[in-house]
């Protein structure tokens, strides 16, 4: 693995580099507790890739509305100053 400069916000980096943790361990969860319930191995490894999938979403949803609300509060600071 490379290492690459980092480009985005950092508050968005720090998030985004631990929903993708969240997500890989919510994922083999999910996938492993549907196992503990005798489901198929494919219907517990869709059921993972689901729960990454949503996670992964999420994380990125909240990364995004975070920056904006410290651009937008840095803009109403500009605009009183």
């Amino acid at each position: 693995m490379t290492d690459r400069p980092i480009t985005a916000h950092p508050l968005a980096a720090a998030w985004l580099a631990l929903g993708r943790r969240l997500a890989v361990a919510g994922g083999a969860l999910a996938a492993l507790l549907s196992l503990f319930f005798d489901t198929p191995v494919w219907v517990a490894s869709l059921r993972g890739a689901l729960a990454w999938l949503a996670i992964t979403a999420v994380v990125r949803l909240c990364a995004h509305l975070q920056v904006a609300s410290v651009g937008s509060e840095a803009e109403r600071r500009g605009r009183k100053a």
